[in-house]
C-alpha cells in the first residue's frame, strides 16, 4: 500500500487556523492509500492462459498520483460506465488497477451511499 495525498478528491472543508487571519482559508488535503484491486472486480472480461483479459476501459483523465510499480508514471482515472464495474485508477503501462482509500475505509472514487457492485 502506498500512502499519498490528493486535494483532487477532497471532502475536507477549509477552515481557518487558530491565530491566523480569518480572511484566509487553509486547505487541508486528506490522506489516502492506494490499494491494488483484482481486475476481475473492476472491468468485465475473461480469464485467458496469460491472465485476465478485460474489456477496454477508456480513461477520463490523468491523475497526480503515480503507479507504485512503474515509478513516476501517472495513473489514469476510469469511471464506472458500461462494462466498467467500478471507478478505479489504472496504470496504462503495467495495467494494474487501484482504489484510493481514506483512513476510515471509504473510497475516494465512489459516491457515498452508492454500493459497489
Amino acid at each position: 500500500m502506498t500512502s499519498l495525498a490528493s486535494s483532487r478528491h477532497s471532502n475536507a472543508s477549509s477552515r481557518p487556523r487558530k491565530g491566523s487571519d480569518p480572511g484566509k482559508r487553509v486547505h487541508q488535503t486528506p490522506r489516502f492509500s492506494l490499494v491494488e484491486l483484482d481486475p476481475r472486480g473492476v472491468v468485465d472480461g475473461k480469464l485467458v492462459s496469460g491472465g485476465f483479459m478485460g474489456e477496454e476501459a477508456p480513461a477520463v483523465g490523468t491523475m497526480r498520483e503515480a503507479c507504485p510499480y512503474c515509478k513516476g508514471l501517472p495513473l489514469q482515472l476510469v469511471l464506472r460506465h458500461g462494462h466498467v464495474i467500478r471507478s478505479h485508477l489504472v496504470c496504462r503501462t503495467c495495467t494494474r488497477c487501484f482504489d484510493a482509500i481514506y483512513p476510515d475505509g471509504s473510497s475516494a472514487l465512489c459516491v457515498p451511499g452508492v454500493p459497489i457492485e
